[in-house]
């Protein structure tokens, strides 16, 4: 893992491009090709180095957009911060449905806060967000005020939400301010946990039902060049494929990632889900390609 010690600030002026030296950077190199965008592969995009912050590629990073299904990450960390008991059986009610994606269980259905948080994370399924909102104690306003103030520790200081799900088009965030956020829910091991699990299986307290529910992360399920630490995606109309991940290049032999050239990229306003994936991989490959850690 990179340290954390301060940036040291020394700018090196070689063949035209910019490097900085410094004991916890990461350093371009002098040959390095600037990363080029495909025609309309993203609407903002960045890359960043955990814990120091360290920005290797930027288009936009500051532009406000709608936040979709990324608002789920300011969800659960403004629901951990009631100090859940995570194995206390709840239940999901009517009041929980607001469109979109869905955990598809009928009103009154009992489960445990853990399975809604995995529901929520994991499968995006907006009456569980919905429903963390409710049982965490601080009423609808105070969650969503929960939720503003728990970005704004992160570090975001665009980002505002209006609901619990993701589904009120009015929550906006950017590129920058998503990969802090992520950074700070994925620090959280339960959010972590949901965010790293392809599939989840849990059963419906008192039936024999199991629930499977799967993950959309095409980086996590089926990319075995890449180790996620956590991820997450988002779709609206309004914003159309959001994802922000932070992940680590696997070694030659496939059998272990490497800690040291851990990122976080997020991805805003790709046409499709699949170039989301896909443009989040590039940068990826572009900034471990092109940078010394």
């Amino acid at each position: 893992m990179l340290g954390t010690k301060a940036f040291l600030g020394v700018i090196f002026f070689v063949g035209g491009l910019f490097f900085a030296v410094s004991s916890n950077a990461a350093v371009l190199k002098t040959d390095a090709v600037p990363f080029v965008p495909l025609e309309n592969e993203f609407a903002s995009a960045i890359v960043l180095v955990p814990h120091t912050h360290q920005q290797l590629y930027a288009f936009k990073p500051d532009h406000a957009r709608v936040a979709a299904s990324l608002t789920k990450l300011a969800n659960a960390l403004a629901f951990v911060k009631s100090n859940p008991k995570w194995q206390k059986v709840v239940s999901i009610k009517k009041v929980d449905e607001v469109g979109g994606g869905r955990l598809r269980v009928t009103s009154g259905t009992l489960l445990t806060i853990k399975d809604l948080m995995f529901s929520s994370i994991t499968a995006s399924a907006n009456n569980a967000a919905t429903a963390l909102g409710r049982i965490s104690g601080f009423g609808s306003k105070g969650f969503i005020h929960q939720m503003n103030a728990q970005v704004k520790l992160a570090g975001a200081k665009q980002s505002v939400f209006f609901d619990a799900s993701g589904m009120d088009p009015r929550s906006k965030t950017t590129a920058r301010d998503m990969a802090l956020i992520a950074e700070k829910a994925f620090k959280q091991p339960m959010i972590r946990q949901a965010a790293q699990l392809g599939t989840y299986d849990f059963p419906l307290v008192g039936t024999r039902e199991h629930k499977v529910i799967k993950n959309t992360n095409y980086l996590l399920t089926q990319d075995d060049d890449v180790w996620v630490v956590g991820g997450k995606t988002g779709y609206l109309e309004e914003s159309k494929y959001n994802f922000v991940v932070q992940l680590r290049p696997m070694s030659a032999d496939g059998r272990s990632p490497d800690p040291s050239k851990e990122l976080i990229i997020t991805v805003l306003g790709a046409p499709t889900k699949e170039g989301s994936f896909n443009a989040a991989k590039r940068l990826a490959e572009w900034a471990w390609f092109y940078h010394e850690f």
